[in-house]
């Protein structure tokens, strides 16, 4: 089976310049993600999809496969998730003939990561064929069900409606609910091609208890004092 790994690793941030190579505890962020795809024992093909020849060396020298260099349209702030990876596993068809059976994302943000979660979410694809997508997930904290819309005349209308007046019961009675965190995502490729989704219609969630993006300069601080502790 052709599990593979890809990691987006565009160079145009603006929120923190270059931050998917920038040092944290001596080591490009985006090598974490590279090395977390090497240690997994079911991903057997790990590839950096970037715009940039200087991330494209750096990606190369921690492990990865850089088999092209992803054209600027693929590259901008409004690029798609879904377009990245259609144009990857496009290439890789066109050049190599090879096809993925299953894709695991791991963006490069996110540093800190056990290997053992991403098996886990592959078995969970293997496991059962009629499931599309598998995306790591954490408890909600704030709750769904006591939030609002509101319009322009203040008039405010609940976001579910799937329980009678659920904005007036206790926090406790209600459901738990669960939000995307990003750290890791599992599908098949036929959800792209056929159904134009990275997601598909049936998809399976995998409960993480920590999260750790980095996005500001506050988030790399934070992040690099974790992991300094954790080694």
């Amino acid at each position: 089976m052709n599990i593979l790994a890809i990691v987006p690793a565009r160079s145009g941030s603006k929120s923190v310049v270059n931050k998917n190579i920038r040092l944290i505890n001596n080591k490009p962020m985006m090598a974490y993600s590279i090395e977390h795809a090497l240690n997994s024992k079911l991903i057997n093909r790990v590839i950096v999809s970037t715009d940039s020849e200087e991330y494209a060396e750096i990606a190369r020298q921690y492990g990865a496969e850089v088999p092209f260099i992803r054209p600027a349209e693929y590259a901008t702030d409004t690029a798609l998730d879904i377009d990245v990876f259609r144009h990857a596993l496009s290439f890789l068809k066109e050049t190599e003939g090879y096809e993925a059976d299953i894709v695991v994302q791991l963006r490069p943000t996110y540093p800190y990561r056990d290997p053992a979660d991403i098996d886990a979410m592959i078995q969970l694809m293997i496991d059962d064929l009629q499931t599309d997508a598998v995306r790591s997930v954490m408890l909600n904290e704030v709750v769904p069900h006591k939030m609002w819309y509101m319009a322009d005349d203040n008039q405010i209308t609940p976001i579910l409606t799937d329980i009678p007046e659920a904005y007036n019961m206790p926090r406790q009675q209600l459901p738990k609910t669960y939000y995307q965190n990003g750290n890791v995502d599992v599908l098949r490729p036929a959800n792209i091609f056929e159904m134009n989704s990275m997601t598909g219609k049936k998809i399976k969630g995998y409960e993480m208890k920590e999260m750790y993006d980095v996005d500001t300069e506050a988030d790399f601080a934070r992040v690099a004092a974790f992991m300094k502790d954790k080694q």
